[in-house]
């Protein structure tokens, strides 16, 4: 790597913010050994628990989306350098940015000491004291002189492109060694931002010009209704037209599955695994809240956030309840569309939230599979005669998508497949043509799987 890809922003941030960047990282780490929670989730807690400046958590967030796209490389590289020195895990991640910087992205010795600046403020000298040898052997290892060795050609993807080794061994099956490099390629770099109008609150050209006012670069994009990708913005969550709830945030995958089902004034709408209520938000904001939407979710967490999001974006006629997916609901609605998007591995998302790569497993998938395929029986109950089940979820398995799929229309031959009417993404694989892939070396979006099933009789 050269000095090109260095990180020139150390130099214009002020110390103290980066060592309170460098300190909320590392306890966000250590919460989220503790917990098992999100890595994304654990940073939020500590940053409120903390209250930490604006610029710091911004800073935090580009740290581990960064470490978390080349975690394995970097424990690789690190473990060379300590042979046989033994830290503890706050201090080694600390030691795997640093790592991240001098080595991958190539950063000059001024910047370099900016980091251990930093480090010194927010950590003391103290707890930095055993590492300071380290930086400087880190310092002086050139990315093009360290030898790494690799057992196979597996191993060698896997560091290059920070996934791990079983992940790229499935890619390489399903989409063949250079589409499935291409794919982890593209998940090295920064995932766009979609959003969605939202006609709930305003007319389109009138949110339009809240956004020209607020200085945000934006461009339509055609795939799918009221649906705009952010060129260049300052922070999203700064912008007025958020504040106001006239832009809902939306990867397209999600409106994707949404308009997959046609949504219609009337239509009455079963939403399983509805929180944080994006998708709830989505058949409102298409319907213009002519809908009749019963949301469900199992975590009340999730609900409050489910709440104040679509409190926040105006969708009325949408009432949630707190029950279990996979039991009968307490209900009798006979729907229109039904739609799940049940807990998945969330192997589609590791572009956008890096971390989970290191975290989930191929039990992992396993465990989900068996999760969805009673939601999927379950929710079969609710969908009229004529009716639609959507299914989608944002995992790129077969064992979580296709397979699900074939074994769920054996077991119910009053289901059929269903061609989806717009015509975005790729054909399912193993024969089911009528469904929709989704990568984002492909399409620019979540990796993501959708299929349409009608109710026959």
């Amino acid at each position: 790597m050269s000095a090109e890809n260095s990180s020139r922003w150390l130099v214009v941030t002020p110390p103290e913010i980066l060592g309170a960047a460098l300190k909320a990282v590392v306890q966000a780490y250590a919460r989220h050994r503790e917990t098992r929670h999100s890595l994304k989730s654990c940073l939020y807690e500590v940053v409120r628990e903390k209250k930490y400046p604006a610029k710091s958590v911004e800073i935090a967030r580009r740290l581990i989306w960064e470490h978390g796209t080349r975690r394995n490389l970097l424990s690789k590289i690190l473990s060379k350098v300590l042979k046989d020195e033994a830290f503890l895990p706050d201090r080694r991640i600390l030691l795997e940015l640093f790592t991240n910087q001098v080595i991958i992205k190539g950063c000059n010795r001024l910047e370099a000491a900016k980091f251990a600046q930093a480090a010194r403020i927010a950590f003391g000298k103290d707890w930095m004291a055993p590492l300071e040898p380290l930086l400087g052997r880190l310092y002086a290892l050139k990315f093009e002189d360290r030898v790494i060795e690799c057992g196979n050609d597996l191993e060698y993807v896997s560091l290059m492109y920070g996934h791990p080794k079983w992940f790229v061994e499935y890619l390489f099956n399903i989409l063949g060694k250079a589409e499935a490099i291409e794919l982890m390629r593209i998940s090295n770099e920064k995932p766009p931002t979609y959003f969605i109008l939202n006609r709930l609150k305003a007319t389109e050209d009138e949110i339009l010009r809240v956004l020209e006012k607020d200085g945000v670069e934006f461009e339509r994009d055609k795939r799918a209704p009221l649906l705009y990708k952010i060129i260049s913005s300052k922070s999203v969550k700064d912008l007025a037209a958020y504040k106001r709830g006239l832009i809902a945030i939306q990867d397209f995958s999600s409106v994707f599955s949404v308009i997959s089902a046609q949504p219609k004034s009337g239509m009455k709408i079963l939403d399983i695994c509805a929180a944080p209520g994006i998708k709830t938000s989505l058949f409102a904001i298409y319907t213009q809240n002519k809908a009749r939407i019963l949301s469900i979710d199992i975590s009340s967490h999730r609900i409050k956030t489910y709440i104040s999001y679509t409190r926040r974006l105006g969708v009325e006629n949408a009432d949630v309840v707190l029950c279990d997916a996979t039991q009968d609901l307490p209900t009798h609605i006979s729907a229109d569309v039904v739609m799940l998007d049940p807990p998945c591995s969330s192997t589609g998302l590791f572009w956008r939230e890096p971390s989970y790569r290191w975290v989930v497993r191929p039990t992992t998938i396993k465990k989900f599979s068996t999760i969805q395929k009673k939601m999927l029986k379950n929710a079969a109950k609710y969908v009229k005669n004529h009716g639609l089940l959507l299914y989608c979820t944002c995992s790129v398995t077969l064992e979580e998508n296709e397979n699900l799929i074939k074994e769920f229309l054996t077991s119910n031959p009053n289901f059929q497949l269903e061609e989806i009417p717009i015509k975005s993404g790729s054909p399912g694989l193993l024969g089911l043509d009528k469904c929709r892939r989704f990568y984002p070396h492909r399409d620019m979006c979540n990796g993501f799987f959708v299929a349409l099933l009608r109710k026959v009789s």
